[in-house]
């Protein structure tokens, strides 16, 4: 049986935001909501609490209050909600749209640099952040919990050990935050998956770190993972050639205006006299590229041909495998949803009554050995 957790990272552009919060992340939101709910597909907001909480304490009201209000609908519509950390926000401040920080405050692993301090405030945020959404989504479904973890820039790293003993001790039970096979590296990131187990599913704990399954009895936090896989040449070619004379067209007739920056923004939107130029590149970039995610883009082939790829190099399970989908509103456009909803329709024809879309809190029951009843969470 295979469970897709659909997922979405709740939270605005880390880099500057051009649009207003509702704009940037409200409405885009609700659109993914409308999806969902006509699809009949639950789907958990990964929150970025600590920057709802910087928001407020620079008297910012507005946009938390348009966000918790957001958040409690989805948990009213069947949806779920789980913990987002971006620790950067803490000390963020703004300058017109731009967003500034230190960037070594980017990551749990380097927010401080004495060990022991770094684990206190680690602990300490995790546990404002159960509180802080216990406290909002309670009062709507009084058997919500707050259990899933996915790392603000899937940073795991470093400290891992750190991170996955603060995750248990302040009662995470879930982890999403590993893509297998990813390796990133910049000034904001330190990525590499490349070692994690070749399992669908498996647990982590501090003593086995990213590379090994947490020994039976040992306190351990469920992963599951957004699949990810190294496309053969056939396949990267039946879907970057779409991918890239889409994207050559978008640079050539001009894209659509930004909603905001990254933090790791590479600089400024090409000129029109050098579209020519950028649209090439864009193209030569998009074949280049043999490493595909599970993350919604504008290709449902790319997400069948991961997913497939996926789970045919996994080593066999007789448990429930149970991986996610995701996906950032902040981005999504209208072509993104026609992607979610012909992804999932040819999900539905491959795998008939062997798949099922869950939330975080019905995979936790799974994991216990416990039955999920029909549109329960």
């Amino acid at each position: 049986m295979l469970y897709l957790l659909y997922s979405a990272d709740y939270e605005l552009y880390l880099g500057s935001n051009l649009l207003a919060e509702e704009e940037v992340l409200i409405q885009p939101t609700n659109l993914l909501l409308a999806t969902c709910q006509r699809l009949e597909i639950p789907i958990t907001l990964f929150a970025d609490v600590a920057c709802l909480w910087r928001y407020r304490e620079l008297g910012k009201d507005r946009f938390p209050d348009m966000a918790e209000l957001q958040l409690q609908e989805a948990i009213r519509q069947g949806h779920d909600v789980q913990t987002h950390l971006h620790p950067h926000w803490a000390a963020t401040t703004f300058q017109g749209a731009e967003c500034r920080f230190d960037p070594a405050t980017y990551l749990l692993g380097t927010l401080h640099p004495d060990p022991a301090l770094r684990a206190r405030m680690t602990a300490s945020l995790l546990q404002r952040a159960a509180r802080h959404l216990t406290d909002l989504l309670s009062p709507i479904d009084p058997d919500y919990r707050c259990l899933a973890f996915r790392a603000g820039g899937y940073g795991l790293q470093p400290d891992t050990a750190m991170i996955l003993n603060a995750l248990l001790t302040c009662g995470y039970r879930i982890d999403s935050s590993i893509i297998p096979g990813l390796r990133l590296a910049n000034p904001m990131q330190r990525v590499d998956f490349s070692q994690v187990p070749d399992l669908p599913n498996w647990w982590l704990s501090p003593e086995g770190g990213l590379t090994s399954p947490a020994a039976p009895g040992t306190p351990a936090i469920l992963e599951i993972p957004i699949p990810a896989c190294h496309l053969s040449d056939r396949e990267r070619l039946a879907i970057r050639i779409p991918e890239a004379l889409r994207a050559a067209w978008e640079t050539l007739r001009g894209p659509p205006p930004p909603r905001g920056t990254p933090c790791n923004a590479a600089g400024p939107a090409c000129s029109t006299a050098n579209r020519c130029k950028t649209a090439y590149w864009r193209m030569r970039a998009i074949l280049a590229q043999r490493f595909q995610r599970l993350e919604l883009g504008n290709s449902p082939g790319a997400l069948s041909a991961c997913l497939h790829r996926y789970l045919k190099e996994c080593k066999p399970s007789r448990q429930p495998v149970m991986v996610s989908l995701n996906c950032h509103p902040k981005g999504l456009r209208p072509a993104h949803l026609a992607t979610l909803e012909r992804f999932h329709d040819t999900l539905l024809t491959h795998w008939k009554e062997k798949v099922r879309a869950i939330t975080f809190q019905q995979a936790w029951r799974l994991a216990r050995g416990r039955p999920v009843p029909p549109g329960a969470s």
